[in-house]
């Protein structure tokens, strides 16, 4: 008696393997331009970010100065009464690597405002409305510890947040006189054109 051979399995549309290559140079090509996009943003942050045009440096630079004399104004004090210094540099804030093309300058504008304070209580509470502002406009606060006893601006707190055009705003102990300082600091921003005039 001869056995009949069982009948042959129904072929199936294309191997698996065979998928799996046409998916892989896909991926593989998403991987890569992802990479290079992310190389190309990390060379550009370690060159110091982008470089604005003249005019939305200067945009920055009012940002900057508008951010500062609202902080200044939640203490219940007019600003043009304050104002301590207006900096456009800062000794970090420079083109070490070489990486700027001509015309291209780096800035740091930055506004010092010093409150005079009753004593240290008014001080204290001015920390605290600002933290708490600040906080309820969504902002990350910092809180900044006291200059140690023997230091400029012994045993007064500070506090610090960002804004959301990147401006870092501050209330805290001058380094070097001690005296309650509230800075707004635009950073280190690469841009095109020279400011003359900062009014």
């Amino acid at each position: 008696m001869t056995s009949t051979p069982a009948p042959a399995p129904p072929a199936t549309d294309a191997p698996p393997k065979r998928r799996r290559h046409v998916v892989v140079p896909a991926v593989s090509g998403a991987v890569t331009v992802l990479l290079l996009g992310a190389l190309a943003k990390g060379c550009e942050s370690l060159a110091g970010g982008p470089v604005l045009s003249e005019t939305a440096f200067r945009e920055h630079v009012r940002h900057t100065q508008d951010a500062g004399e609202d902080a200044v104004r939640r203490l219940g004090i007019d600003p043009a009464t304050v104002v301590d210094r207006k900096e456009m540099g800062h000794p970090s804030c420079k083109d070490d690597l070489g990486v700027d093309a001509d015309g291209v300058t780096r800035d740091q504008p930055s506004v010092t405002w010093e409150p005079d304070f009753a004593g240290r209580a008014a001080y204290v509470a001015a920390v605290t409305t600002l933290r708490e502002e600040w906080s309820a406009r969504g902002m990350t606060v910092r809180d900044v510890p006291a200059p140690a006893e023997g230091e400029p601006g012994a045993g007064l707190p500070g506090v610090r947040a960002t804004d959301d055009h990147g401006i870092e705003l501050s209330l805290g102990p001058d380094w070097l006189s001690g005296e309650p300082t509230l800075v707004a600091d635009g950073g280190c921003v690469r841009h095109r054109g020279y400011l003359i005039d900062w009014e």
